[in-house]
């Protein structure tokens, strides 16, 4: 569970979030939702401590400082060493947490060997993106927050990913954002939505409800 207590961020005395209190649940999917430029990546930045901000998050009772090593952010560009393989920059990513055979097993459900040879600089959109979903499963963190993770993948490893989805929010709290709205709306359990730059929780249970994001986005949002 991650409780946010009167958050707010501000640039040069302009205010972008308006002070906030929300929780996002534990063992749940959550998915927070606002146009481009709301504010999304950098609520996010905040959650994380990489920007100064108002306020204060803590993760089931404890400040980031004390949990970082729990959290794994997934960001749009996943940036890794462009110089070496994709499976050393997964040994050094994976923190000693799994051995080198370990690594091999389950990148291979992703990537093929050949291509985890390969320097992460020959890597397609897409396959950096598959890298990143690897660490997930090498890390298994407590907090799991990712940034338009379905950008980049095929059909085939989107209807994966929720799946998995699914089955890591059994042991993970998750926070989600994008556009891709299709492959959210049937994974999501909480929609947080950016409303007069306040983030508020507007619906639980969200994926048995049978309302569509599309439809939410244009009714708040548009």
């Amino acid at each position: 569970m991650i409780v946010s207590n009167k958050f707010s961020k501000s640039y040069k005395n302009q205010s972008v979030i308006k002070e906030s209190n929300f929780v996002i649940k534990g063992n749940k999917i959550s998915f927070l939702m606002g146009a481009n430029g709301s504010g999304k990546t950098t609520t996010i930045k905040c959650l994380m401590d990489m920007e100064k901000h108002f306020g204060y998050f803590l993760f089931n009772g404890k400040k980031i400082n004390q949990v970082k090593d729990q959290c794994l952010v997934i960001w749009d560009d996943c940036p890794f060493y462009t110089n070496i393989s994709g499976f050393a920059n997964l040994c050094i990513f994976g923190e000693n947490k799994k051995s080198n055979t370990q690594i091999k097993e389950i990148a291979s459900k992703y990537l093929d060997y050949n291509i985890l040879k390969s320097k992460v600089k020959t890597y397609s959109y897409g396959q950096k993106k598959k890298l990143a979903l690897i660490l997930v499963e090498i890390l298994e963190p407590k907090y799991l927050i990712m940034d338009e993770i379905s950008n980049g993948l095929d059909y085939d490893m989107v209807r994966d990913l929720q799946k998995s989805l699914k089955c890591w929010s059994s042991t993970m709290t998750i926070l989600l954002t994008g556009h891709q709205f299709s492959f959210y709306n049937d994974i999501i359990d909480d929609l947080f939505v950016f409303k007069d730059k306040e983030i508020v929780l507007l619906k639980e249970d969200f994926s048995r409800s049978g309302v569509l994001l599309e439809d939410i986005y244009d009714e708040e949002i548009y």
